[in-house]
């Protein structure tokens, strides 16, 4: 026991026990007025991917629920001076440099964040635990050590093999589930069943007290030596720094209530164990707003100095210093998107859709052999898909049909051979069933000759075509789809849509700074004078401080729409009736996406969306608020069918989406499923 005085000379007795609580409660109260103002409400979230709204809504949801008003500047994701007096709380969406093109943090943004924490604001770091971001996350680590937080971010992804064969994910990428730590009282000293917090790394702390949540037992991490054990892993975690607080977690568990710009690892028959992921999360945001529960977690201690160099990357760590204010042009949007009724769901659907739902299969015509080369299907394996089409009610089948195998510029005469022989097979075999067909340009496999490369935001080449090249629209996109244009032409009755798959196309990341797509954008901007000459790495930051990155992204954005506008137009010449289809990663989340279904949208039709992500009405609402009337339909793993799952499957099918596409394992010989699958099938869309 201790005694204390007080401004009025009373005196306060307090126990061992409510010491660190009372604490926390005269630290509240020192600050006055200063707590009572609506900044102590109001949220900022920024994110170095420079994600769309849409696949960061789910972030915002339970912050919003918890009290929060929250805004997102999207295309100004640093720090500001004028920043800490309208915010109290910031969440931090971490980059994915030197992996993947973003922004990344600055020596502006951690020094605002020393500011930020020591005048009692609340950050929320969210690093990128999907293999990327290492720049960032090293980053943050050494501001961690600076600020003596005692947590440090590891670099490898966190796996579970608590059941085996483990949960089917439309992805196939099932990651441990988390448990809650009790937390002093409400809102976090509530027990919690596990719930699944998608992607983590392990976080180290230096005292147990700072875990929020941790992992089952059974949980590893793949090293170079192989696998280690990381049993009872952190995946969240806090320290008080001087009058605020840090929480450390992943941007994945920060965004697992909804779509974000990785695809879901929610296992498939359990999606209702996101309501738990939804009750922490929002006890998470709830605790942040009560600084008395603060006092349960340690404070900062053993601070060290701040080095920000050598950085681990062939770029160093920007070290712009922080601007007072945002620049004119870079406003902030409030989150979550709103939910329109009025656009939950699709318009102009044809009968078939409307009555059927989609029930795809998607098989590629040629398959790929020892050796690497591609092959069409035999005879009895094309016997067998139209079995199954018949045994499973398909509607649809849909997959690769390599039309630029056609092209006789660029395919030899063996190839050109293959490919018609596919699809005289396909034609023969499905026009006597009922099922539509669906032919695919597979975009990862054009073929041309490579001219501009892509750039990122730093100006680094990445491993993608510009996306203006006009090699790639001349000898690839333009000859795939006139080549899948004649066949829709000559196959009325059997060819119902085109598609284009792009699960294989990086195109940037979405931050394309290449040589064409700077003179387009600047075209397009009527801007001219000193931005002409900038070299690659001096073109972001310039466009992101003169405020001009919206501007330029729409203006990208339009110029691929024409592009791509103009390829579906002389498909329709050929045929006036046809749909367009997209196999995606992942919901719509960057400029060149959002153009690709820009261009091929018709006010009359819906698009066909085919990707893994399983939540997707508030997300399809918010493309159709855009003009993108989108229909979609989800992956679906035949581990997940099993007869007593079929009513929870039904619903996640075909009233949270519009559909399924059934997704065999895909590679090198790959076979279909078997009858047993088709039966249930059949049962399931009874």
């Amino acid at each position: 026991m201790m005694v204390g005085s007080i401004a009025d000379g009373a005196l306060l007795t307090i126990s061992s026990r409510t010491l660190p609580r009372t604490l926390a409660l005269l630290t509240f109260l020192s600050l006055g007025p200063a707590a009572c103002q609506p900044q102590a409400r109001r949220l900022l979230l920024l994110d170095l991917t420079l994600s769309d709204p849409v696949v960061v809504s789910g972030t915002a949801e339970p912050w919003r629920d918890a009290g929060y008003t929250v805004e997102y500047r999207q295309f100004y994701p640093h720090l500001t001076r004028t920043d800490a007096a309208r915010y109290r709380v910031l969440i931090f969406l971490l980059g994915r440099e030197p992996e993947a093109p973003s922004d990344a943090l600055t020596a502006g943004d951690v020094a605002l964040l020393n500011e930020w924490v020591r005048a009692g604001g609340i950050v929320v770091l969210g690093y990128d635990a999907d293999g990327e971001g290492y720049l960032d996350r090293w980053t943050a680590n050494r501001w961690l050590e600076f600020e003596g937080a005692g947590i440090a971010i590891g670099d490898r992804v966190l796996e579970d093999t608590t059941v085996r064969p483990p949960p089917p994910t439309t992805t196939g990428r099932p990651q441990p589930w988390a448990a809650a730590r009790a937390v002093g009282d409400e809102p976090l000293g509530s027990v919690y069943d596990p719930f699944p917090l998608d992607r983590n790394h392990v976080l180290t702390v230096r005292d147990g007290s700072q875990l929020l949540a941790v992992t089952g037992q059974h949980t590893f991490e793949r090293t170079p030596r192989g696998l280690a054990a990381r049993p009872g892993a952190g995946v969240a975690a806090a320290t008080r720094i001087g009058d605020g607080l840090v929480v450390v977690i992943s941007r994945h568990a920060l965004g697992a209530l909804g779509p974000q710009f990785r695809p879901t690892t929610t296992p498939i028959l359990q999606p209702d164990a996101l309501s738990r992921t939804h009750d922490f999360l929002t006890a998470l945001a709830r605790w942040t707003r009560r600084p008395a529960e603060w006092a349960h977690v340690p404070p900062a201690a053993h601070r060290v100095p701040l080095t920000l160099a050598p950085a681990p990357t062939p770029t160093p760590v920007e070290p712009a210093a922080p601007p007072l204010a945002p620049p004119r042009g870079t406003a902030t949007i409030g989150l979550p998107l709103p939910n329109e009724a009025k656009l939950a769901r699709a318009t102009s659907l044809p009968d078939w859709l409307r009555q059927q739902g989609i029930r795809a299969l998607w098989a590629p015509l040629l398959v790929t052999r020892g050796g690497g080369g591609r092959f069409p299907r035999s005879s009895a394996a094309l016997d067998s898909m139209v079995a199954l089409l018949d045994v499973g009610a398909f509607n649809l089948v849909a997959g690769d049909a390599d039309p630029e195998g056609t092209d006789s510029v660029h395919a030899r005469w063996e190839e050109r051979d293959a490919v018609r022989r596919a699809w005289t097979d396909a034609v023969n075999r499905l026009q006597p069933t009922s099922v539509a067909w669906i032919p695919v340009f597979d975009a990862s496999r054009a073929r041309w000759t490579p001219g501009d490369s892509s750039r990122g935001p730093r100006g680094e080449p990445v491993p993608a075509p510009c996306a203006f090249d006009s090699t790639l629209w001349a000898a690839a996109f333009a000859p795939a789809y006139t080549a899948l244009g004649r066949l829709a032409a000559e196959q009325r009755t059997l060819v119902i849509a085109l598609g284009l798959d792009l699960t294989g196309v990086r195109a940037g990341e979405g931050l394309e700074f290449c040589d064409v797509a700077w003179r387009r954008g600047l075209a397009r901007l009527a801007r001219s004078g000193p931005l002409d000459a900038l070299p690659p790495a001096a073109r972001y930051p310039a466009l992101r401080d003169a405020g001009l990155l919206p501007l330029y992204y729409r203006a990208l954005t339009d110029e691929l729409a024409e592009r791509v506008a103009a390829v579906r137009d002389r498909v329709l010449k050929q045929r006036r009736d046809l749909y367009f289809a997209f196999r995606l990663p992942q919901l719509p989340s960057d400029w060149f996406t959002l153009g690709l279904l820009r261009g091929f949208a018709l006010p009359d039709r819906p698009i066909l969306i085919f990707s893994p992500e399983m939540k997707t009405r508030q997300a399809l609402a918010a493309y159709r608020g855009r003009d993108l009337n989108l229909v979609h339909a989800v992956a679906l793993p035949p581990a997940s069918l099993r007869g007593r799952d079929l009513p929870a499957l039904r619903r996640l099918l075909f009233d949270e989406s519009d559909g399924f596409w059934l997704a065999p394992e895909e590679g090198p010989g790959v076979r279909l499923p078997g009858d047993s699958v088709g039966r249930l099938l059949r049962r399931l869309v009874r």
